[in-house]
């Protein structure tokens, strides 16, 4: 099996570390105000032209999402994970304007800190159907059971969805 990789891709000159719902309530929605204003042309950034909408479903997703991960012995350290996907989606990169990406070999983080949805999690959440939450086993068996072929099991699995998308529940390195 190929070494896999998650890869969070972020805009030139910001900080892959930094997550808005992070912040205080006030501080994330003047924030996303500047940067729907910033970037109107970029896909990924149209969720915060609509923040008053998306700060609650975002919120919901990662309650449900935090519960899911704990019931399945996920140890998240973090209220609010940061979001990436599995190996890469030319499709996500494009969409925050072609900038920058920060990988992390997932042999190289604990079991118990990261969790996968197939496809966005608050997409999935927002279309009110119960969706699996992936623990990293779970991630890994599925691929196993394609030949270890990545490719195959995303072939596989992803139906009308662009990527897996991966919850880092843990601060990156």
């Amino acid at each position: 099996m190929d070494r896999l990789y998650i890869t969070r891709y972020y805009p030139h000159g910001t900080d892959p570390r930094k997550n808005i719902m992070r912040l205080p309530r006030e501080d994330s929605f003047r924030l996303a105000a500047e940067l729907a204003a910033k970037h109107p042309d970029l896909k990924g950034f149209r969720r915060f032209a609509d923040f008053q909408n998306y700060y609650p479903l975002r919120e919901s997703t990662e309650g449900y999402l935090r519960e899911k991960f704990t019931e399945a012995d996920g140890k998240p350290e973090l209220k609010h994970p940061y979001y990436f996907v599995l190996m890469e989606s030319e499709d996500l990169h494009r969409s925050l304007g072609d900038g920058e990406a920060l990988r992390i070999y997932l042999d190289e983080l604990p079991d118990d800190v990261i969790s996968f949805t197939i496809g966005d999690s608050c997409a999935l959440y927002a279309s009110n159907e119960e969706f699996p939450l992936l623990t990293k086993q779970m991630l890994l068996d599925g691929i196993q059971s394609h030949g270890g072929s990545v490719r195959r099991y995303m072939d596989d699995v992803l139906g009308d969805n662009n990527y897996i998308e991966a919850q880092l529940w843990a601060e990156p390195k």
